[in-house]
């Protein structure tokens, strides 16, 4: 099987928490129709309402939706022909949380989701006001609306930032959750310390939390220990994060049939969920997405947003999705990747913490929005420009670059593609479980491997394992396993199957089925891959049909050497350097962040080669160098 075609909208939006009213205009004369407007009733991170507009949510079940008819209109006297996202916070109004709150009744979900989404009290009294909301936009501005986005959590992305603390909500329905699975029902749930406890990979703790002061963090709470759990040891835990997790994803799909029920079948609905790639420190099983599969099938749902790469969004950097794109392609579904990249010329961040530009002058900004432009072109996404509290894009660069971005992204994507990487990351949410993400390298297995796999100057894609038996693996090259811990009869015979065949190298990282029959087993290791655990270095080992390539210790790769893998895998090299490249079969782009000269070498001869920013045309040649004096990013139409 490949991916479903995705007959979803391909948008090329603006979003701001502002009022940003004439740079709306500007938007709308270089070509951009569709803007996003936030509904919201309660603060934002900074403790600060998230948009100008007063909340709707006045009363117990009472509304006042005059106010939204004011922001929708507001935004149409700016703009009369928009189309608009509307992005609705369910995170109910402080006044909610306090009201008959007495007695562990009711918590407040931005900060503490985990403890109280699952509620019938939370979801009835969310749900009342979510349908009634979409069922007056619906009536009274359906020619503008064209999608809505809910979310609720932390920083309304479905974030839990309680750490698994207790609630009478977490108690019943664990106790519910392992009564259902035919486990022994606890009293109460697991400790801090114990949801927190790694039982594998306790040594150099000193060394691995020098820079971490969590007993003063945590007031006593936690002790340093180990970066990994097995069944055998740390079940509890388990059971406990993968309730959590499911609780939240059961929150997600709820809320997504009760928008289905109100709003029209073709208008396309969205949600915040997915974000395993770019975290680790407290934010895999803590956060709460883990069970995003589920979540990717709803037929409810038209699409994920997420933002784009905080690991690696600066200049020289490869960005990428927060999500595993291929899954949800798969599912026929349409990733918006958001840009919410700070720029030189922003207004109102200084109180937010690590506010500085990410791009801090012009060239950046050119070179900026033209990678995320060919990011989201080559990955068939959506995008918007998120201008958060104004003044992101005000720059004659970012203005002029985002226009050309425009009418290339109005061409390109009535055009049909196809994948072309032959590097794929396999994420696996079962085995992301055994992580104790309170420790600071739980982000080894993941983040920074992506990082350097962005810099090896060949494409790649993301997907999760439960893909590997939809995919045609044929293309890939270099398979990266991230999370291979526990291997069952059934994933070892998709791999045995899909993967274990036509000259794929595959690279294991730390320990490929160390868990063997819910036991810690170093010794199945070796059975896996070849060589025995925790043997140093990168070790290569031929088993016959696949090459095994084994790496205990992920720190030990950089981007050079994951170069040389890729390379010795038969992975075509883009570029000369060590630099992020993006490609489909019609597309192919390059990034640098310094001045430099590259050769781009393409898969095959070229009969002519079109860089769309500039219009230069190179004819019958396979490779083109490059020049620059800075960051720069290139988008070639090759055939």
């Amino acid at each position: 099987m490949s991916a479903k075609t995705i007959n979803k909208n391909q948008y090329f939006g603006y979003r701001s928490f502002m009022p940003e009213w004439e740079t709306m205009k500007k938007f709308r004369a270089m070509g951009v129709d569709t803007f996003t407007m936030m509904f919201s009733n309660g603060l934002n991170l900074l403790g600060n309402p998230y948009t100008k507009y007063q909340p709707l949510w006045i009363w117990e079940r009472k509304y006042d939706f005059s106010l939204a008819d004011q922001q929708i209109n507001d935004l149409l006297a700016a703009v009369p022909d928009a189309k608009i996202l509307c992005y609705i916070d369910l995170n109910p109004p402080m006044w909610w949380v306090r009201r008959d709150g007495q007695v562990g009744k009711k918590f407040d979900s931005f900060m503490e989701a985990g403890k109280i989404i699952q509620s019938d009290l939370w979801r009835e009294d969310v749900a009342h006001y979510f349908q009634a909301l979409l069922s007056h936009l619906e009536k009274n501005f359906s020619e503008h609306v064209v999608g809505y986005i809910y979310s609720a959590g932390g920083t309304t992305e479905w974030f839990d930032r309680s750490l698994g603390a207790e609630s009478i909500y977490r108690l019943q329905g664990f106790q519910k959750w392992r009564k259902e699975h035919g486990k022994t029902v606890p009293d109460n749930i697991p400790s801090f310390g114990l949801r927190y406890r790694g039982s594998h990979e306790t040594d150099k703790l000193d060394e691995i939390y020098a820079d971490y002061d969590a007993d003063k963090e945590y007031d006593g709470a936690f002790v340093p220990t180990g970066l990994l759990r097995s069944p055998e040891k740390d079940e509890l835990a388990l059971d406990y994060w993968h309730y959590n997790n499911e609780i939240i994803a059961d929150t997600v799909l709820y809320m997504a049939k009760k928008a289905r029920e109100i709003i029209r079948p073709e208008v396309e609905l969205g949600t915040m969920f997915g974000y395993i790639l770019d975290f680790g420190f407290e934010t895999l099983a803590s956060l709460g997405h883990l069970e995003y599969e589920r979540v990717f099938k709803s037929d409810d749902i038209d699409m994920i947003i997420a933002p784009t790469s905080y690991a690696d969004r600066l200049m020289g950097g490869g960005s990428g999705s927060m999500i595993p794109m291929e899954t949800l392609h798969l599912e026929g579904k349409r990733m918006l990747n958001t840009c919410d990249h700070a720029t030189y010329t922003k207004r109102q961040m200084d109180q937010f913490p690590g506010s500085g530009a990410a791009w801090a002058n012009a060239a950046e900004v050119e070179a900026g929005i033209k990678r995320e432009t060919a990011s989201n072109l080559i990955s068939r996404s959506s995008t918007w420009w998120f201008d958060m509290w104004g003044g992101w894009w005000d720059s004659p660069e970012a203005m002029d670059t985002i226009a050309k971005s425009k009418k290339i992204w109005d061409y390109e994507t009535k055009q049909d593609i196809e994948d072309v990487c032959e590097i794929l990351i396999v994420q696996d949410p079962d085995n992301i479980y055994y992580v104790n993400d309170l420790r600071p390298d739980a982000e080894k297995f993941n983040r920074q491997i992506r990082v350097h796999l962005n810099r090896v100057g060949a494409p790649h894609v993301i997907c999760s394992f439960n893909d590997l038996d939809k995919m045609d693996l044929n293309r890939f090259k270099l398979i990266v396993m991230c999370y291979p811990f526990e291997l069952t009869a059934v994933k070892t015979e998709i791999l045995e199957k899909y993967v274990y065949n036509s000259n794929h190298t595959v690279l294991w990282l730390y320990g490929p089925g160390i868990i063997k029959d819910g036991k810690w087993n170093p010794k199945n290791v070796k059975k896996v891959c070849g060589t025995t655990f925790k043997t140093p270095g990168i070790n290569t080992v031929n088993m016959g049909e696949w090459q095994s390539v084994y790496v205990a210790d992920p720190d030990d790769l950089n981007a050079e050497n994951m170069h040389e893998i890729a390379k010795d895998a038969g992975v075509h090299i883009y570029s000369s350097k060590r630099r992020p490249v993006f490609a489909n079969n019609r597309l192919l782009a390059v990034h640098t962040g310094e001045a430099e000269t590259l050769t781009l070498t393409f898969a095959k001869k070229c009969r002519k080669i079109v860089e769309l920013y500039t219009e230069k045309v190179y004819a019958n040649t396979q490779s083109i160098e490059l020049t620059t004096d800075g960051p720069k990013t290139f988008l070639f139409r090759y055939e």
